[in-house]
């Protein structure tokens, strides 16, 4: 009898193993799903996709230089430069942006696109929204406030752009920032 015991605790124990087996197989097959979007930084922990990339240079909330060699690279280095200097700003609480601003902005980039059936478009194309576009625009303008505040008293434009880029670039020595991407 003990024998047979052992022999039906063999048969479920390889029974289960099977349907562990084809569970794990099942979902590894289902885990192979499509590269959503591609990592382009990483700036103190928080990414920058191509899909937000790809945005900021089709909503023009980025603008290339004229013969930008590689637009992409150009606009993923503003985008890890404004979170740096976004995590400034929420350490110092600016005050908030008029919302009326940000919906004359949001207006603007809608003209901007042409019909609303295009920035609708645009919108899902580029994997965003209104309210993402809001946030984007609110942040924009929470960091002019700060830059104003903290650089508007210098003596000309030229000099209160190099005193950003050398904030800027002291954001970057203190910061994390990692960028798999490759410039062509």
């Amino acid at each position: 009898m003990a024998r047979r015991e052992g022999r039906g605790a063999r048969r479920g124990a390889r029974g289960a193993g099977f349907v562990v087996l084809v569970l794990v197989l099942a979902l590894t097959g289902s885990m192979r799903a499509d590269v959503i979007d591609r990592i382009m930084a990483v700036v103190g922990g928080q990414p920058i996709t191509l899909s937000d990339v790809t945005a900021a240079l089709r909503f023009h909330l980025v603008q290339p230089p004229e013969g930008t060699r590689d637009p992409l690279a150009f606009a993923m280095d503003r985008l890890v430069d404004r979170t740096l200097m976004l995590a400034e700003v929420d350490r110092f609480q600016p005050p908030e942006p008029d919302p009326v601003e940000i919906t004359i902005r949001i207006d603007q980039l809608e003209r901007a696109a042409g019909a609303t059936e295009s920035f609708e478009k645009l919108l899902q194309v580029t994997g965003s929204s209104r309210d993402r576009l809001r946030r984007f625009i609110r942040d924009d303008l929470r960091i002019t406030t700060y830059t104003n505040q903290r650089f508007g008293a210098t003596a000309s434009p030229a000099d209160r752009d190099a005193a950003i880029a050398a904030w800027v670039a002291e954001l970057r020595r203190r910061a994390e920032i990692t960028v798999p991407y490759q410039s062509k």
